[in-house]
């Protein structure tokens, strides 16, 4: 929920979702629901298919986000917006240490004619005793993600000049710099003591 609500606020297209309480009054367990986005207005299915699929990939493969970016141009309704929301989501995982970023947590919504949307983040999951060093690769040279200079030197790539990469990682970075006021929310609800654990 933390990563969610920080997505959000980073100018990232994040699922909805919020916490419910199950169990007995006094031993509640929090649960996260996330809303789905693979429906529309009527109850019915979008299409959706993961980073996975639309690369013919198998999770253990080592693939990478250049090759997702290339998907995107060649597949998405809207694919300059889509590359950029992508570098943002790299800026994301990369400070809050989401090393969980296999391509099934990628998605896609199917708009029309074959074409595709990114679909909202959905599995976001930072592991702060982790080292910083993302699943899927940025690109066959750099290999996995380690620090925000490799990302920086890549901007290009995702429709990106200097500026505006600078001006995305500085709108990603303060919204995680408030992580604690975000975790601290009745939307999140962890204690003070739960905090020094992020």
């Amino acid at each position: 929920m933390l990563a969610l609500k920080l997505a959000a606020q980073a100018g990232i297209d994040a699922a909805a979702a919020r916490i419910v309480l199950l169990g007995d009054k006094g031993n509640e367990t929090p649960v996260a629901v996330i809303r789905r986005f693979d429906r529309d207005g009527n109850d019915g299915r979008i299409p959706y298919q993961s980073a996975a699929t639309l690369l013919q990939a198998s999770r253990d493969e080592d693939r990478s986000y250049t090759e997702i970016a290339d998907a995107i141009r060649s597949h998405s309704h809207a694919p300059t917006e889509d590359v950029r929301q992508l570098w943002r989501r790299l800026i994301l995982n990369l400070l809050i240490t989401n090393v969980d970023d296999h391509l099934q947590n990628h998605g896609f919504l199917h708009v029309k004619h074959g074409l595709w949307r990114l679909a909202p983040a959905f599995d976001i999951n930072p592991f702060p005793d982790k080292d910083r060093e993302s699943k899927t690769w940025l690109n066959e040279q750099d290999r996995p993600i380690t620090d925000v200079h490799m990302l920086m030197a890549r901007a290009s790539y995702f429709a990106l000049d200097e500026t505006q990469a600078l001006a995305v990682l500085g709108e990603v970075h303060t919204a995680v710099s408030g992580w604690r006021q975000v975790a601290l929310s009745s939307e999140v609800g962890l204690r003070e003591d739960e905090l020094d654990d992020f």
